[in-house]
């Protein structure tokens, strides 16, 4: 119902923005495209449940939902050229299929529609060599992961389902030195362990590994940090659940606990640090994450970023976050956000620390199976949507 732009840039508080749109929403994935930015998530529907949501932000802002008549969302964006990619998730011929648009500040230019014959859920895409990655799970009876490589083109050039009997999720991908690293999480030992794919260019699996602690661990997100692939998500290895951070290349471990839910979602590099993002619970209520380390993955700042009700951060992009929140009216609320500082009525230092965790490897042996991906002609239709500008912070 309500866009709020946290521009966080000194250490007092510079510019807040609501723009209202009279739904429920919220934001699961944010571009910086230099200039001006564009993000995706979901927005319910009066018709359909919930539509994807697609917005752009230059000087001003303007929303589109793109819809079926049954549920849609948008987990994911990157860039195409001059232009936004949404990965959307679509149940518009009744089970899941990918539908990719592209839009940018003169609208939504394009969209295009695949899936096979189970439920295809994406969950996060990347601009990779030679097109994009596409990653997320795929169900008949049980879940397992879906890696799909495109050209430039948007047009598939492989396709990889890998799984046990057991459910498994992929929910992020990063390119490093001409392989693709995957990481998601896998019910195969019985208790969600974290996991770590190694794939080859055309999508050959050249290694595979389970991190566990005997409870629930996810591994939520993947990226580079000073030129090495590290990934985050959470761990509930004390008994609460911590932040997890994990070096695919050299096995580092790292947990960090500040209340008694933490989860480590997203991260980028800025200048040499680590800006690491997601939630953190307390005593009464959930607030967004923000999470600084130094190179040598030592907590240095921790500020929880929220309002009297419920936030989240889902995605970073640079320092451009995106996330929900439920404080500033009764319904659900699309949050975005400028990493630095900002009015201390949303955003507060926090204690957190660095803990000890015992995790361990395990095997991950993964089958190979057969799955017809292919191009198919969705009807969606994409309407603008009326946003109200409000101030609702006031210093």
């Amino acid at each position: 119902m309500v866009l709020l732009l946290l521009v966080l840039v000194s250490l007092s508080f510079s510019e807040l923005l609501d723009l209202s749109t009279e739904e429920n929403e919220g934001a699961f994935g944010i571009k910086d495209m230099h200039g001006w930015f564009c993000f995706v998530g979901r927005r319910s529907s009066e018709e359909n449940g919930y539509d994807a949501l697609l917005g752009v932000c230059d000087g001003t802002c303007k929303a589109y939902s793109v819809g079926s008549a049954r549920d849609d969302y948008s987990y994911s964006v990157e860039s195409t050229g001059n232009l936004c990619l949404a990965g959307v998730t679509t149940l518009a011929k009744g089970d899941m299929d990918f539908l990719l648009v592209t839009f940018g500040r003169e609208g939504v230019e394009e969209t295009v529609s695949m899936g096979g014959e189970g439920n295809d859920m994406l969950w996060f895409l990347r601009r990779v060599e030679g097109g994009y990655l596409l990653v997320g799970g795929v169900q008949d009876e049980d879940w397992d992961i879906l890696v799909v490589k495109l050209n430039d083109g948007l047009l598939p050039v492989w396709v990889r389902r890998l799984g046990t009997e057991f459910e498994e999720y992929a929910y992020g991908v990063v390119e490093w030195r001409g392989k693709y690293y995957v990481v998601g999480r896998s019910n195969y030992r019985g208790n969600w362990d974290a996991f770590v794919l190694e794939l080859s260019p055309r999508g050959r699996l050249l290694s595979s590994k389970l991190i566990g602690s005997g409870s629930k661990d996810y591994l939520r997100y993947v990226g580079l940090f000073r030129g090495e692939p590290l990934a985050v998500g959470r761990s509930e290895t004390n008994g609460d659940s911590d932040v997890l951070l994990f070096s695919p290349r050299s096995g580092l471990c790292r947990l960090y606990d500040g209340g008694e839910f933490d989860y480590g979602r997203v991260f980028s590099e800025d200048r040499g640090r680590l800006l690491l993002m997601g939630d953190t619970y307390g005593r009464t209520h959930s607030d967004g994450l923000l999470l600084v380390l130094d190179g040598e993955f030592e907590v240095v700042k921790a500020y929880s970023i929220g309002g009297e009700d419920v936030e989240s951060v889902r995605y970073l992009d640079g320092r451009l976050f995106a996330g929900y929140t439920y404080s500033f009216t009764l319904d659900n609320d699309v949050l975005l956000g400028r990493v630095g500082d900002s009015c201390a009525s949303l955003v507060r230092e926090v204690p957190f620390r660095r803990r000890e965790g015992r995790l361990e490897f395990y095997r991950y042996p993964l089958e190979e199976r057969d799955y017809a991906f292919r191009l198919l002609d969705l009807g969606v239709e994409v309407r603008s949507i009326r946003l109200k500008e409000m101030e609702p912070c006031q210093e």
